[in-house]
C-alpha cells in the first residue's frame, strides 16, 4: 500500500508540472473558509454551498500559506489517480482476471466528461469516485470500519451519498452490534457537519441549500422539465461505447452466459440510482448539473467497461455489435479497445486546451497578487472602499486580500468609493467588470489592471 500511495503522489506531483495546479471557483472559497476556521473564525454569508470535508482539509493545508492552494490541487490529483488504480483493480476482478478489461475501466473512468478539468481544478467529483471505490474495495475484505471512513467521507462531499450512507449503517447495524455507538455518532454527526458551519458562518442553518438552488446560465434546473433535462445532459458523460457494454452486461446476465456480469452490473446500478437521485433534486429545484452526476457516470462507465470485455470473451453477445462468431476471442477484444479508442480520441485531443487554461488561471491568480501589491497592498484596498471584481472571481479575491466573501463584490456594477481589479475570467474573453468614469487607473499587473475611486463623495 506505502508503495502504491508513493506512485501515486509522485504521479501528481509530476502532473503539476505538466499542468497548472489553479483552483477554481469552490476550491478557492474551501480554501478562504479553511483559512477563516484555522483562525478561529468563518464568515459562509456567500459563496458556493458549504461541504464540509473540504474545509476541514483546507484548514489543515491553511498554516503552509502560499502553500495551500497547489496542495489542495495535488490531493485532488492524487484521489483521481488513485480512484483509477482502484477501478482498474475492480473492473479487472469483475472481468474475470483481464487487464484489458481493467485497463479500458480505469480510462472509461478518468475520461469522463468534465473529470478531467474538474480535476486539474481541484473540484471534488475525483474525490467522491476515490473515496466510493475505496469504500467497495474495503467492504469486500471485510474491513468494515474503513469502509465505513470512506463512505462517511463520500457524504461529507457531497448529499447524494447520503441514502447509500444510510443503507450501509442500517446493514452494518444489523451485523456488527459492537459498532452501534459509533453509527449512532456518525447519524448525528453528519448533518451536523453539513448544517453547524453554516448557523455559525452566516446564521441560517439551510443557506448550503438555498445556494444550491442558484443555477448557473444553461443548467437542467432552468429547463422545462429538469430532471429529464439532468438525465439528458449526464447520458454524455460516459464514453459511448460503454453504454452498449452495460447493455451487453444486461443481455449476458439475462442468457446466464457469464457468472460475472450479475457482480459487474453492481457499479453501473450504484451509479444509476446516483443520477436517478441527482434527477429528483434537480426537479426538486437543485441545478443539476452534470458535475453533480459525474460519480454516477463514472461508476456506470467502469461497468461498461467490463461489459465490452466480456461480451469479446462470450463471442454470442458481440454479434449484435457486428463482430461475427467465428472471430477468435482475441481478436473481438482488441475491436473492442481499438472502439474504445476512437471514442476517447476527441477527449484526449482536449487535453491541451486544458493545459492552456489551467496555465492562464494560475497566471490570473499570481498576477492578482502582484496587482493588490501595486494597488498599495490589503489595507490600501480596503481603506479605498468596496472591492470590486469580475464573476466567479470572488472567492479568489477575498482570499488574495484576506477577507470574508461578502466583502467582496463580483456582480454588482461598481460605484465609488472602491476599487476595480479587471481582468478576462478565460484568455479569450472580454475583461470585467466594467468601471464608470469616476474610476481611474492605478496599476496594472499582468492580466490585471486596477482603478480606484476612494474619494466617497464622488458619483454621489
Amino acid at each position: 500500500m506505502l508503495r502504491v500511495l508513493t506512485v501515486v503522489v509522485g504521479a501528481a506531483l509530476l502532473s503539476l508540472l505538466l499542468v497548472a495546479p489553479a483552483p477554481s471557483y469552490d476550491p478557492w472559497a474551501w480554501l478562504l473558509w479553511g483559512r477563516e476556521v484555522a483562525g478561529g473564525e468563518l464568515s459562509t454569508l456567500e459563496g458556493p454551498a458549504f461541504k464540509p470535508l473540504p474545509v476541514a482539509v483546507c484548514a489543515l493545508l491553511a498554516p503552509l500559506g502560499a502553500a495551500a492552494p497547489w496542495l489542495w490541487v495535488l490531493l485532488v490529483r492524487a484521489a483521481a489517480l488513485l480512484a483509477a488504480l482502484l477501478a482498474f483493480g475492480l473492473a479487472r476482478r469483475l472481468a474475470g482476471g483481464s487487464r484489458v478489461a481493467g485497463a479500458l475501466g480505469a480510462l472509461a473512468l478518468v475520461l469522463c466528461s468534465g473529470l478531467p478539468a474538474y480535476t486539474a481544478a481541484g473540484a471534488e467529483p475525483a474525490l467522491v469516485l476515490a473515496l466510493a471505490l475505496g469504500s467497495a474495495a474495503a467492504w469486500r475484505e471485510r474491513r468494515m470500519r474503513i469502509a465505513l471512513a470512506c463512505a462517511v467521507g463520500c457524504a461529507l462531499l457531497r448529499v447524494e451519498a447520503w441514502p447509500f450512507v444510510a443503507v450501509a449503517g442500517v446493514v452494518l447495524w444489523r451485523s456488527r452490534p459492537k459498532d452501534r455507538p459509533l453509527l449512532a455518532a456518525l447519524a448525528v454527526g453528519l448533518p451536523a457537519a453539513w448544517l453547524l458551519p453554516e448557523l455559525i458562518g452566516s446564521g441560517d442553518l439551510l443557506r448550503s441549500g438555498s445556494r444550491a438552488r442558484v443555477p448557473n446560465p444553461g443548467q437542467p434546473a432552468l429547463a422545462a422539465v429538469p430532471g429529464l433535462a439532468a438525465l439528458r445532459e449526464t447520458v454524455a458523460l460516459p464514453l459511448w461505447p460503454l453504454w452498449l457494454g452495460v447493455a451487453a452486461l444486461v443481455a449476458i446476465w439475462v442468457s446466464g452466459r457469464s457468472r460475472n456480469a450479475r457482480a459487474a452490473l453492481a457499479p453501473a446500478a450504484a451509479g444509476a440510482a446516483w443520477i436517478a437521485l441527482v434527477a429528483l433534486m434537480a426537479q426538486a429545484g437543485f441545478s443539476g448539473e452534470p458535475r453533480y452526476a459525474l460519480p454516477g457516470a463514472g461508476l456506470i462507465a467502469l461497468s461498461g467497461a467490463v461489459g465490452l470485455v466480456l461480451a469479446a470473451r462470450t463471442r454470442a453477445a458481440v454479434a449484435p455489435l457486428g463482430d461475427p462468431r467465428g472471430r477468435p476471442q482475441s481478436v473481438a477484444t482488441l475491436a473492442v479497445v481499438v472502439l474504445v479508442t476512437l471514442a476517447a480520441a476527441p477527449r484526449i485531443a482536449d487535453l491541451p486546451t486544458l493545459r492552456s487554461e489551467q496555465a492562464y488561471q494560475w497566471r490570473l491568480a499570481g498576477d492578482l497578487a502582484d496587482a493588490v501589491a501595486a494597488a498599495g497592498g490589503a489595507d490600501a484596498v480596503l481603506a479605498c472602499g468596496r472591492p470590486y471584481v469580475g464573476r466567479l472571481r470572488g472567492p479568489l479575491m477575498a482570499y488574495r486580500i484576506g477577507v470574508a466573501k461578502h466583502v467582496v463584490e463580483p456582480d454588482d456594477p461598481p460605484r465609488p468609493p472602491g476599487m476595480v481589479f479587471r481582468s478576462a475570467l478565460r484568455d479569450a474573453s472580454a475583461p470585467a467588470p466594467d468601471a464608470p468614469p469616476q474610476f481611474a487607473e492605478i496599476a496594472r499587473a499582468g492580466t490585471w489592471q486596477v482603478l480606484a475611486a476612494c474619494d466617497g463623495a464622488i458619483g454621489a
